[in-house]
């Protein structure tokens, strides 16, 4: 069984041999591995690259005699030809069964909402044990500049082991396949392509295993790799082929970072692709992004330093910052691992889009259709990552508002509260909100009994006061009748001046048929109010559907007033 050979341990001569294979004194080592050939002698690969050249690669096998022996030589004394590729993982089948479903508590909704009412609501979502979207779609992005040999030469003979992972059973997976290098583009001189977009999603193992064994490293030129630009397209080309309803997921696997800003001079776009760019990119298609850095190139790989060795841009200005996959995959809701050997790779490509596949990156809820514009907020905005190896019960705040003026008529709106699980709608509720259609409101000012001789706290003068409010209906049609009425001196205490407030209570409701008449007054309205004797003001509601006829009449007497009675007709005013 192949295993990682330490570095530090490969002989002088090995390393002078790659020197020369290279043409440069200090060849960088990038990877060894050794086995045991079936006559029981050691044989180890090892791969270097030249530190001014960082995607020029040799690589030379050596048995433990310290013979440098061709590797097709040595291959063919080990039985099947494999000698260097490490043994795959032989994953554990996955039983398979029906999954159940991600519900949402309450399953509808429908209110009535007036203008700035508002009505906070509990939603619960709950979901099972491997719930994730059952259709998801696996991009596999490869760095194939020269720096990645040995990777490529693992994940070409281990493609089967990722593509079959029965972890994946039961779930509807699409296989994309791609490829970058670098700019500039130049026949070969630097790179044959900046990125090659190979396959669209497909369910065919075949054709994405097909894709992949044409892999080849090779160019790449400067130190910096053009990943930003093939984000960027995988992101907002048409032509990549996402399936409308899947889960999107790219994994993408090198050892450099990337080129920021690409310039337009050499991408040929409308504008700059750089790491913030291409994030909105990936952010605004749904797409979690699996970063994986291999050990193979620069020390953090990925997350190195963009501007280190970017000589292929000049004269653009280099202006990106290590940290670019950590940075990327946090914004997409995914993870980048780092320190991936080529031994590794396979085994850490196919858990990583296992459980990308079987869980749940961020679940949000997200209003639809009419409705959507009444829901002021959610709280929280998402959850995630979720484990698709537990039960979740997530809890969301909803909060309602009436957002509408009233009319005429009721308006009715419908939409749906969808729970979003990376991308996908999951489940639903349907939504009704009712706007009530604009009432009749008559608003009298009500006065009724004994002002006393206290000028100093009284709202009064003293003196006797009584109110009479008439209400008929003119109309040909019976009309129902709500009453609500609001003490703001109740037994001559003063409960409702300001800053105090008083919330006007119904207290009765009753109908008026055509040409009938009603009033109010004191006797009705203290009895109402609980007052006892002494002054009793407040403000009357006489609120209808259809239009009456209020009056109001106001009688007072007393020393400094005399006696006068004023009627006058109440105006209505239209409100819910």
């Amino acid at each position: 069984m192949p295993h990682p050979f330490p570095l530090g341990d490969v002989p002088d001569d090995v390393v002078t041999h790659l020197a020369g294979e290279l043409g440069t004194s200090t060849p960088r080592l990038i990877a060894a591995s050794e086995t045991r050939l079936p006559t029981g002698e050691l044989a180890r690969l090892v791969t270097a690259a030249d530190p001014a050249k960082p995607n020029s690669v040799a690589e030379v096998t050596v048995t433990e005699s310290g013979e440098l022996r061709p590797l097709p030589v040595l291959e063919r004394l080990f039985p099947g030809g494999r000698l260097f590729l490490p043994d795959f993982p032989a994953f554990r089948d996955v039983p398979t069964g029906p999954k159940e479903p991600i519900t949402i508590d309450p399953t509808t909704n429908d209110w009535r909402l007036s203008r700035c009412e508002r009505v906070a609501e509990k939603i619960t979502v709950t979901v099972p044990k491997s719930s994730a979207p059952p259709k998801a779609d696996v991009y596999l992005l490869a760095d194939t500049t020269g720096s990645m040999t040995p990777v490529l030469a693992s994940v070409k003979a281990g493609a089967s082991v990722i593509l079959n992972n029965p972890a994946l059973a039961g779930f509807d997976v699409a296989w994309g396949v791609g490829d970058y290098r670098d700019f500039p583009v130049d026949g070969g001189a630097h790179n044959s392509y900046a990125f090659a977009h190979q396959v669209s999603p497909t369910t065919t193992l075949a054709v994405a295993d097909a894709a992949i064994s044409t892999w080849n490293a090779d160019e790449g030129s400067d130190g910096s790799e053009g990943q930003l630009y093939a984000l960027h397209q995988i992101a907002s080309d048409p032509a990549i082929g996402w399936r409308p309803d899947a889960k999107r997921i790219l994994v993408w696997f090198g050892d450099a970072p990337g080129h920021d800003p690409i310039p337009t001079t050499l991408s040929g776009l409308g504008a700059a692709i750089t790491e913030a760019t291409a994030t909105a990119d990936l952010t605004a298609a749904k797409i979690t992004v699996i970063a994986v850095s291999t050990t193979t190139g620069f020390a953090a790989a990925l997350d190195d330093d963009p501007n280190a060795d970017a000589a292929d841009y000049a004269p653009s200005v280099p202006a990106g910052s290590a940290g670019q996959a950590t940075r990327i995959t946090a914004a997409t809701s995914g993870s980048h691992t780092t320190g991936v050997n080529p031994g590794d790779i396979v085994s850490t490509l196919a858990t990583l889009i296992a459980a990308a596949v079987t869980s749940i990156g961020s679940i949000s809820l997200v209003p639809t259709g009419s409705t959507a514009q009444f829901v002021e907020s959610i709280a929280p905005p998402s959850y995630g990552p979720l484990p698709g190896d537990t039960e979740h019960v997530l809890t969301f705040e909803v909060t309602w508002v009436g957002v509408k003026d009233c009319r005429d008529r009721d308006q009715v709106f419908t939409g749906t509260i969808d729970v979003v699980a990376d991308g996908v709608v999951v489940a639903q509720k349907q939504v009704r909100v009712v706007v009530p259609a604009c009432r009749y409101h008559y608003s009298v000012e009500f006065v009724a009994g004994l002002a006393k001789d206290d000028r100093d706290q009284s709202a009064f003068v003293p003196g006797r006061y009584a109110t009479a409010v008439t209400i008929y209906n003119p109309g040909t049609c019976a009309v129902d009748v709500e009453k609500r009425f609001a003490p703001l001196i109740l037994g001559d205490k003063v409960i409702g001046r300001e800053p105090e407030k008083v919330p006007a209570k119904k207290f009765a409701a009753i109908v008026l048929q055509a040409g009938e008449a009603t009033f109010d007054d004191r006797v009705a309205l203290r009895e109402i109010a609980g007052a006892g004797p002494g002054l009793l003001f407040g403000v009357l509601d006489i609120i209808s559907d259809r239009p009456l006829s209020v009056t109001a009449t106001h009688t007072v007497g007393g020393k400094e007033l005399g006696a006068s009675i004023t009627s006058r007709t109440i105006e209505p005013h239209r409100a819910p």
